[in-house]
This record gives C-alpha cells, sequence and structure tokens, in this order.
C-alpha cells in the first residue's frame, strides 16, 4: 500500500514536471449581481476550488493618480469586497486579485499617469494601500490599451516605469502582479514592449478572444485555434490563438508567464443571406440580444446553452479552426462549448505555457441548468489542466436535447472554402481583388482604335481589328491628381513661417482641400477656428483663390483631429445623428459657401475613443453621405491611414470603396521618435532588413500592394506625403545611420515652433550650419540628414519625382500634399517658391509654369545652389541662409518707413508690392495686392470687432500695437 501512494506520489511529480499549466486565473464579473433569473450571479455563486486565482473586476483611476472604486454601493455597502475575499475560508489556497481598468475606462488617464513620475509614485501607493486594506494577494492591470484608445505615443514606454514601479513596491509586500493585454500580433509594436514586460509581471493573462465578431460584417471564430485557408493576408493570418500565442512567445514573453485566454461567452451575428451559413458568409450586424446579458452581439455561455437545448438550432463543428458554431435562420452563433475548450487546453499544455484564463466565469451554467453540471466550462478548464484525459480534435459537438430544422447540414460540417462573393448592398468585406487581371485570348479588338481595360477603368489597350489584346499594347490614363492640404493654422505660424490663404499657388494643385471643420456628437458642423475662416473670411478668400484656376476643385477638410473619435463614433451610431450630419455637410457645400466636395479624415474609427461598431457604422455613414453629394456632383474623398492593420478594425475596404471617389493615403510618419530608432518617415521601399513582417510593409510600396490587395482600385488611391521632416535626437554620436538608437524628440523649428517636426525650409536653414551631412538612401529612395546630435527624416525633390514614376507605374491616380503650408512657399531655401510641390508635379509629368510666387515674400533671394543629395551641404546652404538674412533685412526696411510715413490720400492704381495694402482713410480697411499688378477694390477685406490692420504683421491687431 505504501509502495502504491509513493508510485502515485512519483507519478504526480513527474506530471507536474512535464505539464507547467497549473494555474487557472478566473475573472469575475461584478456587475453580474444586478443581472435578472437564471443570468444572476453573486459572489457566493462563485466555486473556489475551480481557480488557482480569481480577480475581482473592476475598479478604475482618478484624475489623481489614486485608485477609485466604481461601484461602492455593490463593492462596500453590499460587502463585495468583505464577501469576495472570505471565499478562503473555503480554499485557503486560492489567490484573490483585484483588477484595475477593463474597456468601459479607455486609456486616457491610465497614460497621464503612467507618464508622470508623480502621478504614477502615487499611483503605486495607492494600488497597495487598496489591495491591503481590503485583504486582496495581488493586482491585475487590464489597461486597454497603451498609446491607443485615447492613449499616448509614449505609453509603450511608460507602461513599463509603471510595471517596474509596481513590482518593486510589491515584492516588499508579498503581492502579486499581473496584466491584462491585447493578443495579436500587431499590439506588440504599438504597445508592449514584450521583454521588459517579462522582467516586472508574474503572468500575463492573454486575452485571446474576439478575435471576430459581427464588426468584420462576415461570420467567424470568437477564439479560433487556428486560421482558415483563405486567411493569409498581414492582419487575417494572426487572429487565431496559435498566431497569438506564438508572436508573444517569439517576442520574448516566458511561456510559463503567458496564461491562455478562454472565453466563456460566444458572438452573434445576423446573416445576409439564410442559405449561407458558413465561416465567412456575409452578415448584416449583431444578432439578437440574450435575456441576461442584454448586448446585441454577445452572448453568455448560459444563454448560449439554453438556446441550444430549446432545440431549433443546426450546430457544427470547423475541423480547421476547432471550435463549434450553430445557427438558425438569420441568427448565426459563434462560441465554445467543453470540447473546444480542452482543446484549448492541451494546446497550453503542448507550448508548456503557465495557466489558463477563464473571461469570466459569472456567464458559466453556474447552476447546471442545461444538463452539463455546474460550471461546465470552468469544470472543464480544471479537469483538463489537473485530471487525465485528451479530447479528440475535430469531434462533434452533442446535445441531447438538441433538435435540428429540416435543412440542417451535416454535424460534421468544415469551412474551409472561401465564401462566395455576392452582389449585396449589404456593407460585409468581399473577397474580390482588384489588382488589374492580364488580358487573356478572348479579350478581341472589335475594331481599330482602343479599347478599356474590363478589370480597370484608368487603363486601356492600343487596338487592332480582329486580333487579340497582346500584353505590351496596355496604355494608362493620365496619374495626374495632385491634392493640396492647407491646414487654417498655418496664419498663426511665426515669423518667415506665416503663411496665408492667398500665399496658395492653385496652378500646381488639381484638388486644394481647405482643412477647417469637424463634426459634433449631434451632428453638426463645428468650425475649428471661426475667427480665422468667418470673421477674417477665411472661407470667402479661399474661395477668391480659387477663382484665379477654374478647373482646381476646391474642396473642404473635415476631420476628427482635435476632438478624437468619440463625437464621431457617438454621432455614427445613431440614424437621427446620421442623418442631420449629412444635412449640414449638405447645406455647408451648397448653400452657404458653394464648395466642390468634402475630405473626411476620421483619426481613427474604432481607436482613440472610439467602438467596435464604427467600422461597420463608418460605411454606413458614407454610403449616405456619397448619395447625397454625387447626387449634386459633389466629390468625396477619406483621408485615411496607411497600413493594413487598420483594415481590421476601422476601414471595410471593399464596401468604402463603393461610395468614395478617392482614397487619400497618408503614407508619411511611419517612423518618428517613438520606434527608439532611427527611420526613414515615408521610405519608398523596404531596406531588406527589417525583422517582422509588420516593419516590411512600412513603406509606400508595401502600403500600396496593401490597399490593393485589400480591394481598393489603384485608380483609387492617392498617395500622400508631406514636406514636414520629422526630427529624432540621437543617443550616441558614433551611431548616426538608419536604425541609430535615439532618444527622444529632436529641436524645434523657429517657425513651427514643435518638438521633433521641422518645415522644409526650417530644416533647409537648419541644414546651413556646420556639421550637418545630407545622405540618400538608395535603397529605400529616401533622404536623411544628421549633425551626430540631430537625425531627420525628410521629402526632397528627388525623391518626390521618384514616387511620382512609382505612381505612374503602379496605376494610382496621383499625390496629395499634406500640410502644404510647410513647403517653401517663400523661397528661402533658393530652390524656388514650393519646389516640394513643383517635384510633385514634375513626377507625375505635369507641366510647371515659371516661378512666380503667389505669397507675401517679393525678393526671391540673389544666390541658388543645388546641394548633392550625399555630400555636405555646409557651404552650398550657408549661402542660401545669407540671402535669407539679406531677404529679410530688406523686408523690414521697406516694411518700416510704410508704419511710421503718412499714407497716400488717395488708392493707388498698381500694386506698390505683394502682400496688402492698407486703406490710408480706414486702417481697419486693406486690399490685397499682387506686384506690379492692377489695384481691385473689389479685393477688400475688413478688420471686426474694431481691430486695425497691422502692415507689419499683415494680421487685423489692437489699436495700441498699430502705427495708424
Amino acid at each position: 500500500m505504501k509502495a502504491a501512494v509513493v508510485a502515485g506520489l512519483l507519478l504526480i511529480s513527474v506530471a507536474s514536471i512535464n505539464a507547467a499549466t497549473d494555474r487557472i486565473v478566473c475573472y469575475f464579473g461584478s456587475w453580474a449581481t444586478y443581472r435578472i433569473g437564471n443570468g444572476k450571479y453573486d459572489v457566493e455563486s462563485i466555486n473556489p476550488n475551480l481557480c488557482t486565482h480569481i480577480v475581482y473586476t473592476f475598479v478604475g483611476l482618478d484624475t489623481k493618480g489614486n485608485v477609485k472604486i466604481l461601484d461602492s454601493w455593490l463593492d462596500i455597502s453590499l460587502g463585495g469586497y468583505s464577501r469576495f475575499v472570505q471565499l478562503k475560508q473555503r480554499n485557503p489556497n486560492v489567490k484573490l486579485m483585484l483588477a484595475i481598468g477593463g474597456w468601459n475606462e479607455g486609456s486616457a488617464s491610465y497614460s497621464t499617469m503612467a507618464n508622470s513620475d508623480l502621478l504614477r509614485a502615487v499611483f503605486v501607493e495607492s494600488a497597495v494601500s487598496f489591495v491591503k486594506r481590503y485583504g486582496f494577494d495581488g493586482f491585475d492591470i487590464d489597461w486597454e490599451y497603451p498609446t491607443l484608445r485615447g492613449g499616448s505615443v509614449d505609453d509603450r514606454v511608460g507602461f513599463i516605469k509603471l510595471l517596474r514601479d509596481l513590482r518593486a513596491r510589491f515584492d516588499r509586500e508579498g503581492l502579486l502582479l499581473s496584466i491584462a493585454t491585447a493578443a495579436t500580433a500587431d499590439y506588440l509594436v504599438s504597445a508592449y514592449d514584450v521583454p521588459e514586460i517579462n522582467k516586472y509581471v508574474h503572468f500575463v493573462n492573454l486575452m485571446t478572444y474576439d478575435l471576430h465578431a459581427y464588426w468584420d460584417a462576415q461570420t467567424g471564430a470568437n477564439a479560433p485555434m487556428y486560421p482558415e485557408s483563405w486567411e493569409t493576408g498581414y492582419t487575417t493570418k494572426m487572429l487565431n490563438v496559435d498566431a497569438c500565442v506564438r508572436a508573444w512567445l517569439g517576442a520574448g514573453l516566458e511561456s510559463s508567464k503567458l496564461v491562455l485566454g478562454v472565453p466563456v461567452y460566444g458572438h452573434t451575428f445576423k446573416l445576409a443571406f439564410t442559405t449561407d451559413t458558413r465561416v465567412g458568409a456575409p452578415t448584416v450586424g449583431p444578432g439578437e440580444a440574450g435575456p441576461y446579458t442584454l448586448e446585441p452581439g454577445t452572448l453568455s455561455y448560459l444563454e448560449i446553452c439554453e438556446k441550444l437545448t430549446a432545440g431549433g438550432y443546426t450546430k457544427a463543428f470547423s475541423s480547421v479552426q476547432q471550435v463549434p458554431y450553430a445557427y438558425q435562420g438569420n441568427q448565426w452563433i459563434s462560441y465554445d462549448d467543453t470540447n473546444s475548450i480542452a482543446i484549448k487546453v492541451q494546446y497550453a499544455k503542448r507550448m508548456n505555457l503557465g495557466g489558463i484564463m477563464v473571461w469570466s466565469i459569472e456567464s458559466d451554467d453556474a447552476r447546471g441548468i442545461c444538463g452539463e453540471g455546474q460550471h461546465p466550462i470552468t469544470s472543464a478548464v480544471y479537469r483538463e489542466v489537473f485530471g487525465t484525459g485528451t479530447p479528440a480534435p475535430g469531434t462533434t459537438t452533442t446535445a441531447a436535447t438538441t433538435t435540428t430544422t429540416s435543412t440542417a447540414k451535416p454535424i460534421t460540417t468544415t469551412t474551409t472554402q472561401r465564401p462566395i462573393t455576392t452582389t449585396s448592398t449589404t456593407t460585409y468585406r468581399t473577397t474580390t481583388t482588384t489588382t488589374t487581371a492580364k488580358p487573356t485570348q478572348k479579350l478581341v479588338c472589335p475594331a481599330s482604335g482602343f479599347l478599356r481595360d474590363p478589370n480597370n477603368c484608368a487603363q486601356f489597350y492600343q487596338c487592332y481589328p480582329g486580333l487579340p489584346i497582346q500584353e505590351n499594347w496596355l496604355l494608362r490614363c493620365p496619374s495626374d491628381k495632385v491634392f493640396c492640404f492647407f491646414d487654417n493654422k498655418a496664419t498663426y505660424l511665426v515669423g518667415d513661417g506665416k503663411v496665408t490663404i492667398e500665399d496658395i499657388n492653385p496652378n500646381l494643385c488639381t484638388h486644394i482641400v481647405y482643412s477647417s471643420i469637424s463634426l459634433t456628437s449631434t451632428g453638426k458642423i463645428q468650425l475649428l477656428d471661426s475667427y480665422t475662416d468667418v470673421t477674417n473670411g477665411g472661407f470667402a478668400r479661399f474661395q477668391s483663390v480659387c477663382q484665379r484656376a477654374p478647373t482646381v476643385k476646391c474642396m473642404i477638410g473635415l476631420n476628427s483631429l482635435q476632438s478624437g473619435s468619440r463625437p464621431f463614433s457617438n454621432m455614427m451610431n445613431n440614424t437621427v445623428t446620421r442623418q442631420a450630419a449629412v444635412n449640414s455637410i449638405m447645406n455647408f457645400l451648397i448653400q452657404q459657401y458653394q464648395f466642390d466636395g468634402l475630405d473626411f479624415y476620421w483619426q481613427y474609427p474604432v481607436l482613440k475613443g472610439g467602438n467596435p461598431e464604427d467600422r461597420y457604422n463608418f460605411v454606413t455613414f458614407i454610403s449616405e453621405l456619397s448619395a447625397n453629394l454625387h447626387m449634386y456632383g459633389l466629390l468625396l474623398t477619406l483621408s485615411v491611414a496607411p497600413t493594413s492593420d487598420f483594415f481590421m478594425g476601422s476601414y471595410d475596404v471593399p464596401s468604402l470603396v463603393r461610395y468614395v471617389d478617392y482614397f487619400n493615403v497618408m503614407a508619411f510618419n511611419l517612423h518618428h521618435y517613438w520606434d527608439g530608432k532611427t527611420g526613414h518617415q515615408s521610405a519608398l521601399y523596404a531596406s531588406g532588413k527589417e525583422t517582422s513582417l509588420y516593419e516590411a510593409a512600412l513603406n509606400v510600396d508595401g502600403i500600396v500592394t496593401g490597399w490593393i490587395a485589400e480591394g481598393a482600385p489603384a485608380s483609387k488611391l492617392i498617395l500622400g506625403i508631406t514636406p514636414t521632416a520629422n526630427i529624432m535626437k540621437l543617443y550616441a554620436s558614433i551611431n548616426t545611420g538608419v536604425g541609430a538608437r535615439t532618444a527622444g524628440r529632436g529641436d524645434m523649428g523657429q517657425y513651427t515652433t514643435t518638438e521633433g517636426i521641422m518645415s522644409y525650409p526650417e530644416l533647409c536653414l537648419e541644414r546651413a550650419k556646420s556639421g550637418w551631412e545630407t545622405f540618400l538612401d538608395r535603397t529605400q529612395q529616401s533622404y536623411y540628414a544628421t549633425n551626430k546630435i540631430m537625425w531627420a527624416t525628410f521629402e526632397d525633390i528627388q525623391t518626390l519625382q521618384l514616387k511620382g514614376s512609382y505612381i505612374i507605374t503602379r496605376g494610382l491616380a496621383g499625390m496629395a500634399m499634406y500640410d502644404m503650408e510647410n513647403d517653401d512657399v517663400k523661397n528661402l531655401c533658393g530652390k524656388g517658391f514650393y519646389p516640394l510641390l513643383k517635384g510633385v508635379n514634375i513626377g507625375l509629368g505635369r507641366k510647371v509654369e515659371e516661378d512666380v510666387s503667389s505669397g507675401t515674400t517679393t525678393l526671391k533671394p540673389s544666390t541658388t545652389t543645388t546641394n548633392a543629395p550625399t555630400t555636405t551641404t555646409t557651404t552650398a546652404t550657408i549661402t542660401t541662409t545669407t540671402t535669407k538674412a539679406s531677404t529679410t533685412s530688406t523686408t523690414t526696411t521697406t516694411k518700416a518707413p510704410t508704419t511710421t510715413t503718412p499714407s497716400p490720400v488717395v488708392l493707388p492704381t498698381v500694386c506698390p508690392r505683394n502682400g496688402y495694402v492698407r486703406d490710408p482713410n480706414n486702417c481697419s480697411v486693406y486690399y490685397r495686392c499682387i506686384p506690379n499688378g492692377s489695384f481691385f477694390t473689389s479685393w477688400k477685406y475688413t478688420c471686426l470687432n474694431g481691430l486695425y490692420f497691422n502692415i507689419v504683421t499683415s494680421t487685423c491687431d489692437y489699436p495700441s500695437r498699430v502705427a495708424c
């Protein structure tokens, strides 16, 4: 008998060595106490013997850095905390923890706290005090998510500082520290520094669920083990448990610290067609809400098992993804049952993971109502972690009382086939690729002349009657669209950096976008600067500029940059406010100001305070707005984020394509100080030295390829560039190449006065100083410059011409320059007015007129130099700087007498200077002037509110500061 006991203990010991998966972390959603009927779940409903760790959710964070109670009635008045810690009386070995954060808390307050040394210290002491006061064993950080949803680019570093300080303090008190994290690999780049996380936490609860839901506009598994055969893209292939686990392990997390999350709930979908019930079938929104959770699109396991037990649902199992699903009528449910949960646990054991996390136990069938025993999901986890027996992969899920309809499919249905694309008007993701197909022998010329490519309206073939089309007969329509984006804040720049609306040269653009408005959550137009645009006549002056080039389309830019996503998200989630927004936009464009169209820039759907529904609602809104704009012949363009990681969450590209004239793809700011190393902000090609697929896509070619592969026609893509340079501080002067370590933002420019960026002329003048060298990276076709202290990545004329050639080759529609005011508008560098914008035009094969300024600076530097891209620019740019100094001096001495000598008593007949002329009889009145041109009194403006026009600063100013 004794020998048998010893042998048994030996077997247990060996098993525990081989199976590292011995941690079961159970989250408890305390709000379940408010549910009704069978769904009500109290602290006393918890079985503490099924878990090694139980986490009570949630507490929050106040603005002073302290832990705050979110539901004092439940947690204190009803004794939620005290009753929870009494679970130790039923299992003394269980660890009871408290979680802070969650989805509803967002990211902004956590970002502020983590990046402040003072607030972080306050939080650490508050957390320790709170945990000890109520008798918890540890603390779980559920920040969703660093850098996103209202966070900051500094959060990736701030999060590590927070964990470091917490762990140091917690070790002194013997407390546990864990975190709950997003699962997919794309977060490893933006939010999580995994090797550093590995140093400080006891374990990581990986949220490997919510990988597919109704926001995809097609059916998909909540937590699939593996990808379907068609999921081969950058985004789609990471949306499964195996890919998530391997990504985190590959990034440097110890397997013993990784706790695999499994869901005790499912996602529901409303099918677009009841005859198509496969994984990947088109859907038209969330499924019906359950009686306890009351949330469309989501059902607890209890609600699911009750539905299946009641009968009428057909159940199936995906042998590829190793998960079940069920459907009835237009309702489709993705969920996990005891069998698929067992498969996940066995996978965790094979990968030597540290445990299983259950989200969340209140969603389980606590009372055994469905006939599987109490807490069937949590019990299955416990049984597989600590018991024996391996589930057979791919077996059919069964339920004795479940019935099926007459149209039921075999229960062993698999879903490895790519879903068929339909032509329905619903907004689900299609699977059609729009890359241009090579003509086949079936395409024959009907007559002499030209034949349009049936796959791409921007391409056509030279035709010879009766002969099959040949590839070398292919011709392309000109890629000649030039979108110029002008920000109304440009008028507030200082010194020579000041740019006015009248400085815009419309002859260098086919479309000009004046970025100046936003939307409120109620759908009303919001002016971002009413003084500039209305009081000071910005909109009217913009229209006057456009009248100088009648063929140019003048558009208004609408964006969310100042407000974040929340107002747009709230507005688009409601039919009434959505329609109000459409009406407001139409009234603004047609009745108030008569513009040619709208560029819509939401930064970004789902993110920065948005919701998962934004992806679906955005398409609905754009479809409604498009129908109204196109009815009046107005344009609708979207400014969009560049990389493919936004396709999954923010953009349903195939649906948006149907409604949008052009996508302005903002293919810049791809690298900056947040990387911690130098990198080109808008490289044309990859370097070949990237260490991940994500990094390999951070270049123009990768971005364009991704958009086309996702379903965007090349003929609708506008490549976005910027004249703004990104400036970084180097960590060490001995390492100055691409990939060198950096130490934060670089110094600010004298005009833009913002750390980390410079306008093109600011950088040009900075590079005039000694010690700067400029290099052309011929692999990535991008410039950088360094003085061994600073490192700058920027566009120049040559790189823009190369991008123009690339655009023509790929058949794109054209190029867009954002923040055109940061070009050399006043020829401070001696390369002409708007040198970069002219480089865009030349690169696209557009004719550029003679170099005539349209701005307020009349003196062109007398010396013009062209610098070799790979040599030191000290000598050449010093000459330019000297010229600029002369220009500034001359301008000053010309204006000074104007402010001190008496004004003429009559208006001139010829403009005496470029810029503005003040009325000699009324200091509040001024006129726009073109040098040596006729003087027009119709170009008259009036300063309002008693202000005078200041000739020196070219703005309306207080009378006390104006010589009049």
